[in-house]
């Protein structure tokens, strides 16, 4: 050490009266090089008062064995997630004995970071040593700075002393209301036996493994315990010879057309049906279980019930240990008037009140893909909503597919629409696009890669239209059908932010959150959207796809990247002085109030396949599966179904709009040199749009109503020309469509032909 040695006295100035102390004290101004030279201090302290930064817990427990230190007390200003740095059971262990035996208080700050560094060292023979400056116990303060401190050497009880002690304790009730392990030793201490104490450490421990938020880490815990009960069911359901628990019928016992086994393997025969059928004692551990008949089951056969299990004595319980305690408070507040019980170190909550808990949060259920039990499960109340348990028969595949099919064709039985194949091709693909969502963390795991940005691929879908499109409705009917119809609309986009958008993400739910309505400005504002899956790990929570619905052309290209772009180009009636307006509502309802179970054979198929483990598909691999469907229906696939590619590739609406204009002699070109002009007879704004739905090879570039294309080659045969046939005018030359005007294109005329009917192979 380089250091400074003297012998200091002070007087009571009443300006400065932290500075003042009775008698005379030792002073030292030392340079420390070394931090096991600053350590040393510490040597057979009898007790240490702190205000410090701290690298890791690990020391704590260091200090007082290796430094023979009879006890600390230290608050650590730079802990943010401190306890998350306890990732093993020994040391937790030893942090758990150490604080039973009065030995260690870890005081974790509350606020602001603590920027002083001060320690208070008793030793045996009652003298003191009084320590501040810039030296503190992280290793990264010693291995890049040489640090300076002062140390004061008195006796216990000074008025030196007792000051030096005051200015910790104000720093200890100003900036820190939270100290490691609280609620956690009261909890071991509560434990029956060893092995419970030992699993709390563990659990206490476990929460610290999560590379997540903490609002993520309280609903992963949760959902844990979610799946543990789909675990239990399948066990319990799929093969009742070899089920080793009780179970009993729920709701209406008289309609489950199933049996169900009692712990001796004996069937349903045995059981009162007004009663459960399992014993006393073991319904205290067994979650109520039975197959019963879903409110919005259908009635096509009698193997389509779903199991469905009805839990309200189930709890779910969320380790807080680890997080911050507004997040822990926030989040506890609404579950403890629902029932739940707040402790500490964790909440535990009926599952009915998480699930309300996660809808009221995010509009949105939760719902998780279980591959090793083959569930999908849905949070609605009590109920867990899961896969069909049998592969469905022909008749019933025909009867979806024919659903689906009738909600599709309103197209072309109430639009109006030139181009209604492709209208209908992209409103299926919409179909195909939300029965995969629920399963896009699956993929995210199979196909995330330094390679590779998981953004380009798992893309949020955008669903363009005017008002009157039917975008909002088609999105609402989705949800319907991925849902077991217990959700039956979206989210409206005046209720979305950045905020909405970040924290759905923390929710641990794969359900598909759609924002209804939202504007292309307030898309473009929601930065979170370009690199939503940016950070995902297997390790993190569920993240549910993105559904947004616009009125508005397409947004920027950052955006369009990350976007899966269905274009609605068609209208319905919308008013009832609308001609066909009640004929349309009409045939909508009917379609609407069909049953049509179709997401759950999809989801037994995608558990059954798991195909995301090959990792080269997403949409792709639904799109197989209603290829299969339609084989093994031997019913005819439409001409509309985007069978071998997706809709909006066959059936490029952007080239669409290019060919229009084309045709319709509103845009001509001009030759330029390594490319050409395109000058459009449309004002600036409109012609935005069109240069939006270039693909980037085209080189393309707006300037006022034109738009420069630097590869008019590969351009030319884009929208079906020669380039010289673009400069020589088309539409002079006679080739135009016979199609009728847009404004004048009525259902029962989409089928005349001409360009638009040659072009779409219809």
């Amino acid at each position: 050490m380089d250091e400074i040695t003297a012998k200091v006295s002070f007087d009571k100035y009443a300006d400065m009266p932290e500075f003042y102390g009775s008698g005379e004290a030792g002073y030292r101004l030392v340079m420390v090089k070394k931090r096991e030279d600053f350590l040393d201090l510490f040597e057979g302290a009898r007790h240490v008062d702190a205000v410090t930064y701290a690298e890791t817990p690990e020391l704590m427990v260091r200090m007082l064995t290796e430094y023979d230190i009879d006890s600390l007390d230290v608050l650590v200003g730079n802990a943010n997630d401190y306890a998350n740095q306890v990732n093993d059971v020994s040391t937790a262990r030893s942090l758990v004995q150490l604080r039973q035996d009065d030995r260690l208080t870890v005081r974790l700050k509350n606020r602001k970071i603590v920027h002083s560094k001060m320690y208070r060292i008793v030793m045996p023979d009652d003298t003191v040593k009084l320590v501040h400056g810039s030296a503190n116990l992280s290793v990264n303060s010693w291995e890049y700075h040489t640090n300076q401190i002062s140390v004061i050497t008195t006796e216990v009880g000074t008025e030196l002393d007792e000051e030096f002690a005051a200015f910790i304790d104000e720093y200890r009730e100003r900036y820190s209301s939270q100290t490691l392990l609280e609620g956690l030793v009261e909890a071991i201490e509560d434990a029956d036996t060893p092995e419970e104490r030992e699993n709390r450490i563990e659990y206490w421990v476990g929460s610290g493994d999560l590379d997540v938020s903490d609002t993520a880490a309280l609903n992963q815990d949760a959902t844990e315990d979610l799946k543990e009960i789909a675990d239990r069911v399948t066990a319990a359901v799929d093969d009742p010879e070899e089920a080793d628990e009780s179970v009993a019928f729920v709701d209406e016992p008289e309609k489950a057309d199933r049996t169900v086994v009692k712990p001796d393997g004996s069937g349903d025969d045995d059981t009162d049906p007004n009663g459960p059928s399992d014993t006393e004692g073991d319904s205290k551990e067994s979650p109520d279980v039975g197959l019963v008949e879903s409110d919005h089951e259908t009635t096509l056969t009698e193997t389509l019930d779903r199991p469905r299990v009805r839990t309200p004595e189930k709890k779910i319980r969320m380790g807080t240990s680890k997080v911050d305690r507004d997040v822990a408070d926030e989040f506890s507040s609404t579950l403890r008037s629902r029932g739940a019980t707040v402790e500490d170190h964790s909440i535990t909550a009926p599952l009915s009140a998480y699930n309300n808990q996660v809808r009221e949060s995010t509009e949105i259920p939760t719902m998780s893909v279980v591959p090793e039990a083959e569930q999908v499960i849905i949070g609605d109340d009590e109920d867990l909503i899961l896969v069909a348990t049998d592969s469905p028969t022909p008749e019933v595949l025909n009867h979806c597919l024919d659903t689906i099919e009738a909600y599709v064709e309103t197209v072309e039985n109430h639009g109006y629409t030139q181009t209604p194949t492709a209208v209908m091709a992209q409103m299926y693909e919409a179909f195909l696009y939300g029965f995969w969502a629920p399963f896009a963390n699956q993929y995210a795991e199979a196909l995330s890669s330094p390679s590779r940005t998981l953004d380009n691929v798992l893309q949020h879908l955008y669903i363009e239209g005017n008002s009157d499109a039917g975008k909002d409705k088609l999105t609402e009917y989705i949800l319907r059908l991925i849902s077991d119809n217990t959700v039956i609309s979206g989210v409206d986009a005046d209720d979305v932010g950045v905020d909405e958008i970040r924290g759905v993400r923390e929710w641990d739910t794969c359900f598909p959150y759609a924002i209804i309505d939202a504007e292309k400005d307030k898309i473009e504002g929601w930065s979170p959207i370009r690199n939503y899956w940016g950070d995902w790990t297997p390790t993190n929570v569920d993240q549910p796809c993105l559904i947004f619905t616009t009125n508005d052309s397409l947004p920027k290209s950052e955006f369009r990247n990350r976007m899966k772009i269905l274009s609605m180009d068609v209208s319905f009636p919308s008013n009832p002085e609308d001609p066909g307006f009640h004929a349309a509502q009409d045939d909508l309802a009917e379609v609407l109030e069909r049953e049509n179970p179709i997401f759950s054979y999809v989801a037994r198929r995608m558990l059954a396949e798991q195909p995301w483990t090959e990792g080269n598909g997403t949409v792709e691999d639904v799109r197989q599966i209603f290829c299969d469907f339609y084989e093994e229906a031997d019913r005819e696939p439409p001409e509309y179904f985007p069978a071998n590619e997706p809709a909006e590739q066959m059936y490029d609406t952007g080239r669409l709009k290019w060919q229009r204009d084309i045709q319709g002699g509103r845009v001509e070109f001009e030759s330029e040199p390594d490319g050409m002009n395109a000058d459009f007879d449309r004002e600036d704004w409109e012609v935005y749009d069109y240069e939006k739905r270039l693909d980037k090879r085209f080189m393309s570039d707006k300037s006022g109503t034109s738009v420069y294309i630097g590869a008019p080659k590969e351009f030319a045969e884009w929208v079906g020309y020669s380039v010289d046939e673009l400069l020589d005018g088309p539409a002079e030359n006679g080739d135009t469509t016979d199609q009728p005007a847009e404004s004048d294109v009525t259902p029962e005329e989409t089928d005349s032909p001409g360009f638009f009917r040659r072009l779409l192979g219809s």
